[in-house]
């Protein structure tokens, strides 16, 4: 399972908890809301995190090639 899958598996059992808890609406509401900026920031930090490990084109180095013997370059 990814982290955003992990992330939201976590918001929906919090979900799910302060609904049985009976916290009152507009608490559980607040809790919610900052539970889901965290996990859209972790997401994307996972996300840029993950972009970063890819190397561009640009940082790939060109193989160094090694010149024909002369008995084979004919």
């Amino acid at each position: 399972m990814d982290t955003a899958a992990r992330l939201a598996a976590h918001l929906d059992g919090l979900a799910s908890s302060l609904a049985r808890s009976g916290a009152p609406p507009a608490e559980a509401q607040r809790l919610l809301a900052s539970a889901s900026l965290a996990t859209l920031q972790a997401v994307s930090l996972d996300m840029l995190t993950a972009a970063r490990a890819i190397p561009s084109a640009h940082e790939h180095k060109a193989p160094v090639l090694e010149p024909v013997p002369a008995r084979l370059a004919a």
